[in-house]
């Protein structure tokens, strides 16, 4: 059958299209392997590195093993074969992504290893079979030896249009609209048709048993965790709305991160206490009128911010426009004169205003990404341009005060000094040096410190009660010397960030009564399966054909 095709009119045709379609899906892929592991290793420069060094690992072997077995025996079942396990098998991978990252995670072997280990599971094989379909194709088409470059050349830039057709329609199309899982089991529909012609009886009846899975899994997705109001994968995140039948309160997650929190009856409540410090600021300068906020979350500061002082302009910069849809759409923030949103990357909205605030909130951090360029001195030299005389900064970094942990803490800490003239540390849940926690750091230009008594003095002037608060200020003394001041050219915040990998966070939430209780953000120490039954079934199946996909080739292969 297969000999016939290969002495078919369309065979040209088909190759072809065989060798875009396998270019595209490495790409894809690629990029995709990146959403997947950002809610468990973050969005950080290692996934990226370990997802691109896997990548062209796996076609750079595929490209070696596909040119060898080819000149030994390349027959275009045989080449069929490659594309329909590089299918199966972004099949199996896609069903069991989410309880394979969390296992990686069980060992502890941090941001640096996990994402590599990962992406080595996710990608390797795929890269490596799809890699040897190119120079198979190669071997099919030459006609002679005469023209075996021109062949050699076209279908290894076929191969290169269809990686970019797959680059640009996954990342500006397909992830705006579309969900991650769908694209991903779509990708293996179409390695599997693509290859469904070349293939024996046998294993085309296996063939549309694995696309029936496929088309069942992207279109009857799993049934939304209880509680989950709201989902999608937008440009930069995975992004659920949660609410809780219990407490009433509806909770922004971002790659398994909790952003923000809002209680339901009282829509204006502070519910993550570390929001409550950045009033602070209020304190800290005199006469406010002019706040921005760099980071939205679910907005829940700027609409406290905007219900307690009404004569208060807030202009809100948030990156993802989607987080700011959600926003508008669940957590009900309302811009109008006094507030305004921008979605924007918070210092390209800083380079293109001359505004100046007197206060500046950052809010951009959590425990397992911080954006680089919004922790150099580079930035805070921009931040410093845009305060008023008595300006204030009031950031939010999660982090212990010492120890391995503190890394980056202490180095931004470093770069803050060397930027602003007074410095002011609150840790939110406890003075305990190795507590991870939200510690809120305000930074002033002017050379008069504020003391804790004028900051008292100032209280009334406020709408929330910040007297617990002011006492919280740490004390101690920390030595930063030894640390680097971070900088546009040299800001190794992944690997800084590293050690906070795997250990508890700790954060305080007020509960309706005012009572304040603190709560382990610890969801990645334990892995409890989620697969459903028809899922388990799947990965059975999908396990089951891949063997015999594999069993098949080898059998092929030798006779």
């Amino acid at each position: 059958m297969s000999n016939d095709i290969a002495n078919s009119k369309y065979f040209f045709y088909l190759l072809r299209f065989q060798v875009f379609i396998s270019g595209a899906s490495v790409m894809g892929l690629e990029l995709l392997g990146s959403r997947l592991m950002s809610p468990y290793f973050g969005n950080t420069m290692f996934v990226w590195g370990s997802l691109i060094g896997i990548t062209l690992t796996g076609l750079s072997a595929g490209y070696s093993y596909g040119g060898k077995r080819s000149d030994q025996k390349a027959s275009y079942q045989t080449f069929s074969l490659l594309i329909f396990i590089a299918g199966s098998y972004t099949l199996l991978s896609t069903l069991l992504a989410a309880e394979i990252f969390k296992i990686i995670l069980l060992f502890k072997i941090g941001e640096i290893y996990g994402p590599l280990i990962s992406s080595i599971v996710f990608l390797l094989a795929p890269a490596f079979l799809l890699g040897a379909v190119t120079p198979f194709a190669i071997k099919l088409s030459a006609k002679s030896m005469k023209t075996i470059g021109q062949t050699a050349g076209n279908l290894y830039s076929l191969s290169t249009v269809g990686s970019i057709f797959g680059t640009f329609v996954t990342t500006f199309i397909l992830v705006p609209i579309v969900g991650v899982d769908i694209i991903l089991y779509s990708i293996s529909i179409i390695l599997i048709i693509s290859a469904i012609v070349g293939i024996s009886k046998q294993i085309k009846v296996i063939a549309i048993i694995l696309i029936c899975i496929s088309m069942y899994s992207a279109v009857f997705v799993q049934a939304p965790l209880a509680g989950i109001v709201f989902e999608k994968d937008t440009q930069y995140h995975r992004l659920l709305v949660h609410d809780d039948s219990v407490t009433n309160i509806r909770t922004l997650i971002l790659d398994n991160n909790f952003h923000s929190a809002m209680d339901l009856e009282d829509r204006h409540r502070i519910v993550y206490e570390y929001t409550k410090y950045f009033h602070l600021g209020l304190l800290f300068t005199n006469d406010a009128q002019d706040v921005l906020f760099i980071g939205g979350g679910g907005f829940s500061a700027p609409k406290k911010f905007h219900a307690d002082y009404p004569e208060m302009n807030i202009d809100v910069v948030e990156i993802d426009k989607d987080v700011v849809s959600a926003g508008e759409e669940f957590f009900f923030v309302q811009q109008d004169e006094r507030l305004e949103i921008t979605t924007d990357d918070g210092r390209i909205f800083l380079r293109k205003t001359d505004k100046k605030y007197d206060i500046i909130v950052l809010d951009a951090y959590d425990k397992t990404y911080v954006p680089f360029h919004l922790m150099t001195r580079e930035f805070h030299q921009l931040v410093s341009d845009h305060l008023t005389d008595d300006g204030v900064l009031i950031s939010n970094i999660i982090t212990s005060i010492d120890g391995d942990s503190a890394t980056l803490f202490l180095s931004e800490l470093k770069t803050m000094d060397s930027v602003y003239s007074n410095i002011h540390i609150y840790p939110v849940v406890s003075e305990q040096e190795k507590v991870i926690q939200n510690i809120i750091v305000v930074a002033q230009n002017k050379e008069s410190r504020v003391t804790k008594f004028e900051l008292l003095s100032r209280q009334e002037n406020i709408e929330v009660d910040l007297s617990e608060e002011i006492e919280k200020e740490y004390k101690g003394v920390l030595e930063f010397d030894s640390y680097k001041v971070l900088e546009d050219n040299f800001a190794p915040v992944e690997n800084y960030l590293n050690p906070l990998t795997g250990k508890q966070y700790i954060k305080r939430i007020i509960l309706e009564d005012g009572v304040a209780i603190e709560t382990l953000d610890d969801n990645e120490q334990n892995w409890n399966s989620e697969l459903s039954v028809n899922q388990f079934l799947f990965v059975l199946i999908s396990a089951l054909v891949l063997v015999y996909s594999i069993y098949s080739y080898s059998y092929i292969d030798k006779n």
